[in-house]
């Protein structure tokens, strides 16, 4: 029994309900690979402005730290 035009289109069919062709997981590839690397970007921006939040605490902590010491010291 061979298969005939029909039967391959009725496969067709079948499939894809469950599969996707390569093409379209290739865009769906690329289009999460795009949303990533601006994430990326977005992250990068947000790690810097937490290290000069970081910087900027600890300067205003020694100097809390630096006026509590001079007030026990007797100044």
């Amino acid at each position: 029994m061979a298969v005939t035009h029909e039967d391959i289109q009725e496969l067709k069919k079948v499939f894809d309900d469950r599969y996707v062709t390569q093409a379209d997981c290739d865009a769906t590839q690329k289009s999460l690979n795009n949303k990533l690397a601006n994430d990326d970007k977005r992250i990068e921006v947000l790690i810097q402005r937490q290290s000069l939040n970081n910087w900027l605490t600890g300067v205003i902590a020694g100097g809390i730290v630096t006026l509590v010491v001079k007030v026990f010291m007797g100044g």
